[in-house]
C-alpha cells in the first residue's frame, strides 16, 4: 500500500510538527519524537543515527537497485542513477575526472563513457556495457509538499541520509546568485542591466577587475567570446570558473571596444557563507542551476549525483549539490525527464 494512502500522525521533532507516514510509526522512527539530550546519551535518536536511517529501508528498497557508486581514478566521485535498462546512468558532471567506473548494487564494476552533458544543470549521461538494469521510477516533485520527508539511497539497505523538502522547485535568478555567492571565481564588480551587455556601477578595490584596469561605466559585452546579455548571464558564467583562472573580457568604454584579461580571485566569505562552511565541505559547483528543489538533507559532495526519493520510493529529483550547512539542491524530476533524450542522443556530447 502506498505510504500516501496510510493514516498519518503528527509528531513533534525539535519543537516542529512533522507529518510521518503511518507505515513507519511502528519503527524506530517514532523515537525521533523524543527530546534530544545535549550530551548525546544512549537512546537518543537523531537523523544521522543508524536506528533512524533503518526506519527508511522500505522507502529506499527499490531505488537502491537503481543507484550506482561512481569512482574516478579510484577515488569516490559521486552517486549515479540508472535511467535506462540498457546501461544508461545519470550523474553530476563536474565530478567526473579521469577514468570513470560505476559500481552496481550487486558489486559489479563497469567502465563508463560520457555520452552527453548538460552544463546548465551539471548533469552527465554515462553509458555502460550492461543489460537488464533497474531504472528508477519518476514522480514530479510538485506532487510532494514542502515539509515532506525525502531520502537519499546509497549502496546499502538503509539510506545515506534523510531530510525534508525545504523549498518547492523554483528557478534561481541572477540576483539570488549574487546574494548566495557563486562558487566560482570572483571578478569584483557590481553591475546593472544595460541595453546591450551589463554596466559596471562599482569596481571593488583590490579585486581582479581593479587589478585588470576595469572602470566604472564600462559595459561588459562578452567573456571568453561568449556574449553576456544580462547580470544573470554574468553570474552564471563566473559560477563556472575557478579562483586563479584567467578570463578575457570584452568591454565597451565610451564609443570604443577593448579587451582586458583578468585573473579571478576567490570570493570573500560573508557571514552567512562562513556559517555554511562550518557544516562541512560544500560542493565545488553548487550554484547557477536554472531550476532546483531544495531540501535540508546533510550530504557530502561525493554523495551527490544520485536519486532523491519520497516516502513512496519514487524519485522526485537528482541531488546535484551540497550548497549550504542545511541546504542540498536537487534537479526536479520533471526537469530531468525533458533532458534525457538529448543526453542519450549524442546532441550534447562533451567537446
Amino acid at each position: 500500500m502506498s505510504c500516501r494512502a496510510n493514516s498519518r500522525s503528527f509528531w513533534t521533532v525539535y519543537g516542529l510538527p512533522l507529518v510521518i507516514s503511518g507505515a513507519l510509526l511502528s519503527s524506530p522512527l517514532t523515537a525521533y519524537g523524543q527530546r534530544t539530550r545535549r550530551d548525546g546519551g544512549e537512546g537518543v535518536v537523531t537523523r544521522s543515527s543508524k536506528d533512524f536511517l533503518k526506519a527508511f529501508r522500505e522507502v529506499v528498497a527499490k531505488s537502491v537497485r537503481s543507484t550506482v557508486r561512481i569512482r574516478c581514478d579510484d577515488e569516490l566521485a559521486a552517486f549515479g542513477v540508472i535511467v535506462g535498462a540498457d546501461g544508461w546512468v545519470l550523474t553530476k558532471a563536474s565530478e567526473l575526472k579521469g577514468k570513470i567506473v560505476c559500481e552496481l548494487h550487486d558489486g559489479k564494476e563497469l567502465v563508463a563513457k560520457i555520452t552527453g552533458v548538460s552544463e546548465a544543470y551539471d548533469l552527465a549521461m554515462l553509458k555502460l556495457d550492461a543489460k537488464a538494469l533497474s531504472p528508477v521510477e519518476w514522480r514530479d516533485s510538485k506532487e510532494d509538499a514542502v515539509g515532506s520527508w525525502v531520502a537519499t539511497p546509497g549502496m546499502n539497505e538503509a539510506p545515506v541520509a534523510v531530510g525534508v523538502i525545504s523549498v518547492a522547485a523554483r528557478g534561481i535568478s541572477g540576483s539570488e546568485l549574487a546574494r548566495r555567492g557563486a562558487s566560482g571565481g570572483f571578478l569584483g564588480v557590481r553591475v546593472e542591466a544595460a541595453k546591450v551587455g551589463v554596466k559596471i556601477v562599482q569596481v571593488i578595490s583590490g579585486r581582479a577587475a581593479a587589478r585588470a584596469g576595469f572602470e566604472e561605466d564600462d559595459v561588459i559585452l562578452a567573456i571568453d567570446d561568449k556574449k553576456i546579455a544580462n547580470p544573470e548571464a554574468l553570474f552564471k558564467m563566473l559560477g563556472k570558473t575557478k579562483p586563479g583562472e584567467r578570463i578575457r573580457v570584452r568591454l565597451k568604454r565610451g564609443e570604443e571596444e577593448i579587451e582586458l584579461s583578468a585573473r579571478l580571485g576567490g570570493r570573500p566569505l560573508e557571514r552567512g557563507e562562513f556559517q555554511n562552511q562550518l557544516g562541512g565541505k560544500l560542493s565545488d559547483h553548487r550554484t547557477g542551476f536554472p531550476m532546483v528543489l531544495q531540501h535540508d538533507t546533510v550530504l557530502r559532495p561525493v554523495d551527490c549525483g544520485g536519486p532523491l526519493v519520497d516516502l513512496d520510493g519514487k524519485v522526485i529529483g537528482i541531488n546535484i549539490a551540497r550548497s549550504g550547512r542545511t541546504e542540498t539542491l536537487a534537479i526536479p524530476a520533471e526537469t530531468i525527464k525533458t533532458l534525457l533524450d538529448d543526453l542519450k542522443s549524442g546532441k550534447l556530447a562533451p567537446k
